[in-house]
């Protein structure tokens, strides 16, 4: 591979950071309300994190459509409290006033994304089968004109139930870089392309909080060396662009400590090629 695919998207989890400045990301001088439309002069996408703690008004959505170029795509986390609060049930009073202002991003509103809690045998969803319960007729419900990505945070939902509902119903399953999830080899020898279960592949790498959190609280720099991580991502995108999909990835601060910096890794990586790396099973 000579160059990135002209399939794959790659953007950070959230563009308003401070101390993006440090690094020489954003000028020194410049107001957090022009971070939007200098980030969208170097990424094609983002991730909007902080919708998850609330939902933007409709005049924010316009403002970021309008500050933002032709072509580029957000993809908004759905509210935490339809996710995590209500988990589904009854959240018509926060889904409505969402998808409406969401509405706003007109064509450049890529992605719902369904962030869902860890769930256990003691929480409101004890079981896979409870959580479709939930999640079915929700998606049946709500009335929406882009796909739903669906991430889950129990590593033993992860079979072939899970993704045979997603695909069922048009969801994307979000592949997860984190610590106490499976690898994406893992996942590929059980599912192989059964893993792109919706009409495009959208990968989160998230790395692992707690442990970043240690090290730093300043997303300035790389402080966690995430070249293996990484590079072992690299033969199942390649199957996915074989399959003539489209690849999305949204890069965390907590993942290495700085999302842009993750890009141009994954970049470098990319630029190197295959050579010396395993190739996914058939």
């Amino acid at each position: 591979m000579s160059a990135l695919n002209k399939n794959v998207h790659l953007g950070t989890s959230s563009w308003s950071c401070d101390d993006w400045k440090t690094a020489g990301f954003y000028p020194a001088d410049m107001e957090p309300r022009d971070y939007l439309a200098h980030y969208a002069k170097t990424f094609t996408t983002v991730e909007v994190d902080s919708s998850f703690y609330r939902s933007p008004s409709p005049s924010v959505c316009k403002r970021w459509r309008d500050v933002t170029p032709d072509g580029f795509t957000f993809a908004l986390k759905v509210p935490g409290a339809i996710t995590h609060e209500k988990v589904l049930v009854d959240c018509g009073g926060e889904w409505d006033p969402f998808i409406t202002a969401a509405g706003e991003l007109g064509k450049k509103l890529g992605f719902l994304v369904l962030q869902f809690a860890y769930f256990n045998k003691s929480s409101s969803c004890p079981s896979l089968d409870a959580f479709l319960e939930r999640l079915g007729p929700f998606v049946d419900k709500c009335v929406r004109d882009v796909p739903l990505v669906v991430e889950v945070r129990n590593k033993t939902w992860l079979k072939r139930e899970l993704l045979d509902f997603l695909k069922e119903r048009k969801l994307i399953l979000a592949l997860t870089e984190q610590e106490w999830m499976p690898k994406i080899r893992e996942l590929w020898q059980k599912f192989g392309h059964g893993l792109a279960t919706g009409p495009a592949v959208y990968a989160r790498f998230l790395g692992e909080r707690k442990r970043i959190e240690e090290v730093t609280k300043a997303w300035d720099k790389v402080v966690i060396d995430r070249t293996e991580e990484t590079r072992a991502w690299l033969p199942s995108l390649e199957a996915f662009l074989a399959e003539d999909l489209r690849v999305w990835i949204y890069f965390n601060n907590h993942y290495a400590g700085y999302a842009p910096a993750s890009i141009e890794l994954l970049k470098h990586l990319w630029n190197i090629g295959l050579t010396g790396l395993s190739p996914v099973p058939p």
